[in-house]
């Protein structure tokens, strides 16, 4: 956690002031933070390990936070000998290369660069992944932090909600990443660098992902070789400095591969702690065919296979959404997107934490590099004129894919105009709306913010995402939550005493997944096709092979149904409140809990609007009156 205010004026912070922005920053954690005053700014890191601000040669001081996975090279390449702290060697990365320093150190990293005798400030943030910061500027001064409560302990800023934020993100809509939930509240992008001055803001994207050079081998073992050195080099990223390492570990591929990944990097010697989520004792075992409840026997295989994973299972028993939630809306400032998922992960960290595990591993980012699976390849081909090709790829794919007239549709719903997609979606069949089903907004309230429209305008809809090539849905799923993913794993390492590190999103691998052609993901008729060439051996056959996929929350039905008559209660509460009334479609989920069925409903609007839409709409109603509650 690290924070700057700089007054442009010159005039020196009041110590009042400059206590609670420390103490801020400090909150959830044990350590004292490190302060450095100057005449008109103030520096705080309260990182773990301690990190203090660095003053530089030039006087510019420099706040780091965050992980440097290729420390041994930028060790050999700047000379730097045994420079142990990655603040550091970012400070002499920047003193050998400047601004291409941001892209020389692969990582997950922000910093803060300040120098308070020109008024001068830069922060950035790394490409691809990274922890967040959150920035405020008026004409008296300048306040950047790891998170908007330090913003808000100055007095300088009122916690007011962003309704527009609150309505999109309902409605699934994250594309505006620079976005906050508050008011006068700007998050940092992804790489991008922000320079402040007295006079105004310059900003440079300096990472991106469409412009990267095509990668192309003479054979398709090649792309599997490479890879995999790749995905072994980030494994060894994510475990440099861990002592006692833990993976969240399913029965699909991309968390399996980081366990079997990390097995790899580490010595003959060592072991892992796999922690598995299954259901809770109780409840009813019903599940789609086409999706898995209880992934324990994948799990079970897997560590059959590789000795060194000490398993252990997680049912998160007695928990509900309700855990641990207000302390995540402290420390996150965010409503979680999917809060009925949060039980078991904060049970697998609280775990994690008691075993002294210093770091999880994750895969979380797998859906869009290791196990793409070839989403927008046909639509790239007849946009190439490759009819005759994407015609015998949907033939190989009707077992999988559906019978080839809406395969044909879906490839040519991406280059159909705007227009012109009602009636074709109606054709596909895709014709359901969010409201009333998913998204818990009132539809008066969802009109007046736009919400539809809004989404429309960036290519989100309720029919599909129309993706004229295997990059766009890629960038997609990097935008979708994933800057509130930062604020929430930054949150869950503030209050468990842990990083987490994810192998899939190693910079250099990703990169290296985008480049590649679009038929080393789909080929006759296989999706995830790299994966299964590289996970094969590694990963049990009953995971590669099976069409079905995981099911987080299966147990959703036995938690949600302990409170209900709870929940009823507190929905009838928010009713008295004009706001919420206004905001939320309270009547339809009131009738969804007194309605409650007997059984774990697998799909359709009950299913949509108790698992979905009420945990949801439950959570942003709480992290509203929460946020409420700052400004008192």
């Amino acid at each position: 956690m690290i924070g700057l205010v700089l007054n442009w004026s010159g005039a020196p912070l009041a110590p009042s002031v400059a206590d609670r922005f420390a103490a801020s920053l400090a909150e959830g954690s044990a350590r004292q933070p490190q302060v450095l005053a100057t005449n008109n700014a103030l520096f705080v890191s309260a990182c773990a390990p301690a990190r203090p601000p660095i003053r530089l040669p030039s006087g510019v001081i420099l706040l780091f936070n965050g992980h440097i996975a290729n420390r041994a090279a930028l060790r050999r390449e700047l000379g730097a000998g045994p420079v142990e702290d990655d603040g550091a060697l970012y400070a002499a990365a920047r003193a050998a290369w400047g601004d291409a320093a941001d892209l020389r150190v692969v990582g997950e990293f922000c910093a803060i660069l300040c120098d308070p005798a020109t008024r001068c400030a830069r922060i950035t943030r790394s490409p691809i992944a990274g922890p967040p910061l959150q920035h405020y500027r008026d004409a008296e001064r300048l306040i950047v932090a790891s998170t908007p409560r330090a913003l808000f302990a100055t007095g300088a800023v009122a916690p007011l909600l962003d309704e527009q934020k609150i309505a999109d993100s309902l409605f699934l809509n994250y594309a505006e990443g620079e976005r906050s939930f508050f008011k006068n509240v700007l998050r940092l992008p992804y790489a991008t660098r922000l320079t402040f001055t007295p006079e105004g803001v310059a900003r440079e994207t300096y990472h991106d992902p469409r412009a990267l050079p095509a990668v192309r081998f003479r054979s398709d073992d090649e792309y599997v070789e490479a890879a995999d050195a790749l995905l072994e080099e980030g494994a060894r990223a994510a475990l440099d400095g861990a002592v006692r390492p833990a993976v969240s570990i399913s029965g699909g591929f991309d968390s399996q591969a980081v366990a079997a990944y990390a097995l790899r990097a580490m010595p003959g010697e060592c072991r892992l702690l796999g922690l598995t989520s299954v259901p809770e004792p109780g409840w009813d075992g019903r599940e789609r065919a086409d999706r898995i409840g209880d992934e324990s026997a994948q799990v079970r295989a897997f560590a059959e296979m590789h000795p060194r994973l000490d398993l252990l299972s997680i049912d998160a028993a007695g928990l509900s959404i309700d855990h641990q939630l207000q302390a995540m809306f402290r420390l996150s400032c965010v409503p979680p997107r999917n809060a009925m998922n949060l039980p078991w992960i904060h049970a697998l960290y609280a775990t994690a934490a008691s075993r002294g595990c210093d770091v999880v591993l994750t895969g979380g980012m797998g859906n869009m590099s290791l196990s793409f699976g070839g989403k927008g390849t046909l639509p790239a081909m007849l946009g190439r004129g490759q009819w005759l090709k994407a015609w015998r790829e949907m033939r190989a794919s009707r077992a999988v894919d559906g019978p080839l007239p809406r395969q044909l549709l879906g490839a040519v719903a991406a280059w159909t105009p705007r227009s012109g997609m009602h009636w074709l979606d109606r054709l596909r069949g895709h014709h359901a709306a969010p409201l009333g089903s998913h998204c818990p907004l009132n539809p008066a309230y969802a009109a007046d913010m736009r919400v539809v429209e809004r989404a429309a305008d960036v290519g989100l809809g309720p029919a599909s995402h129309r993706h004229r090539d295997t990059l766009a849905p890629r960038l997609s799923m990097l935008g979708s939550t994933h800057h509130e993913q930062g604020d929430l794993e930054q949150a869950m390492e503030r209050l468990y005493g842990m990083p987490t590190r994810d192998p899939t999103a190693y910079r250099p691998f990703v990169e290296f997944c985008l480049s590649i052609p679009d038929d080393q993901y789909r080929r006759a008729g296989v999706s995830r096709w790299l994966a299964r060439r590289m996970l094969r051996g590694q990963v049990p056959d009953i995971v590669l092979d099976d069409r079905r996929r995981g099911l987080q929350a299966a147990d959703w039905h036995l938690r949600l149904g302990r409170q209900r008559t709870e929940l009823i209660a507190e929905i009838d509460e928010l009713a008295k409140d004009p706001g919420m009334a206004y905001r939320f479609d309270l009547a339809s989920l009131r009738a969804a809990l007194t309605d409650w069925p007997a059984q774990t409903p697998l799909s359709g609007p009950q299913h949509n609007r108790l698992r979905l839409a009420l945990t949801r709409g439950l959570a942003a109603a709480r992290f509203i009156r929460e946020v409420e509650g700052w400004g008192g």
